[in-house]
């Protein structure tokens, strides 16, 4: 409980710093109907409503703990080897967004987004199926569409649009 307090706190103070330091980005000759700096305060607020939701569950636990004195067990006594998992499970998704983010440039962002919806479902136990397969690209066409059509945010196709551009002697944008 204690150290979910203590995360929820530090996390509320970096995002209420990134937020800062977004709202710091000047404008940029590049930006659109949407700001440069849009999508790192919508990161920050994400944060800090989930540093604040973090918090709140310490407290309320912390209040049952209360109520109750003998149902509460010490985080460390509960299982030794939990921590450890939870934190190669973390580990592991960590190393999904880095693959994401390789392969963003050589695929695009449509396929990308895809793979990485179809990654992390896999990763988190849901079998390969059609539904599953379905899902991520419906994904990934939905992701580009609102980032391109819907907020005007260019995103990279890929080295496949180069290569289609360059078979029909189009210039590549």
């Amino acid at each position: 409980m204690l150290a979910n307090l203590v995360s929820g706190s530090v996390l509320l103070v970096l995002s209420i710093a990134y937020y800062v330091s977004a709202a710091a980005m000047p404008p940029s000759i590049l930006d659109t109907t949407v700001p440069s700096s849009a999508f790192p305060k919508l990161l920050a607020i994400c944060g800090a409503v989930l540093s604040v939701a973090l918090i709140g569950q310490a407290l309320y636990s912390a209040g049952l703990a209360r109520a109750r004195p003998s149902a509460a067990v010490p985080e460390e006594r509960k299982e030794p080897g939990r921590l450890w998992f939870e934190h190669k499970r973390a580990l592991g998704l960590l190393g999904i967004v880095l693959l994401f983010v390789l392969a963003l440039e050589l695929v695009g962002y449509p396929v990308a987004i895809g793979l990485l919806i179809l990654a992390v479902s896999r990763y988190g136990g849901y079998p390969l199926s059609a539904m599953s397969v379905a899902v991520a690209i419906g994904g990934g066409l939905f992701f580009w569409l609102f980032f391109m059509v819907l907020l005007g945010i260019h995103m990279p196709l890929g080295l496949w649009s180069r290569l289609f551009a360059a078979a029909h002697g189009l210039p590549f944008a």
